[in-house]
């Protein structure tokens, strides 16, 4: 059990990487209307497939190279400088998505490529509520984990 926890982060990646492979095959359709909006799609899952598994890649190098015991240590930050670096990228990666949704079009960017979301509302403003939202849970959570001093299970 110990090694499989261990190795669990291979898993986010594979499902990071599905998920993108997912997204190319909902846009076929509309890539066989729209030709030009390949160079999007691929725009798009090229920079998912970056970001997505940048935080999982810096918390494979903890448990590989780093003595990180397992992906459980990820939820205290206090479990030394691997852990910390993956909360750091986290929130690199928050801001980045903030300023490419807000100032660089990302939410019409997102709309304009069918299949990429699956949102009742495709409206700018509804993915930007919806990633304002997601934020909120999200540096909620960092916080809980920052100053809850989780105890990892032995």
């Amino acid at each position: 059990m110990a090694r499989i926890l261990q190795q669990f982060w291979v898993v986010f990646i594979i499902v990071t990487c599905v998920n993108g492979a997912v997204w190319w095959r909902r846009g076929q359709k509309a890539m066989a209307e729209k030709p030009e909006l390949e160079t999007g799609y691929r725009r798009l899952i090229c920079w998912w497939l970056i970001g997505g598994n940048l935080p999982w890649l810096v918390m494979g190098a903890g448990i590989v190279l780093g003595g990180v015991p397992s992906v459980f240590h990820y939820f205290n930050p206090r479990n030394g400088p691997f852990v910390i670096a993956f909360y750091v990228t986290i929130v690199i990666l928050w801001i980045a998505s903030f300023y490419w949704i807000f100032f660089r079009g990302g939410a019409e960017d997102l709309i304009n490529h069918p299949g990429m979301l699956n949102f009742p509302l495709q409206k700018p403003f509804w993915v930007k509520a919806y990633f304002l939202a997601m934020l909120g849970v999200g540096i909620i959570s960092l916080a809980s984990m920052i100053f809850g001093d989780i105890k990892v299970p032995n």
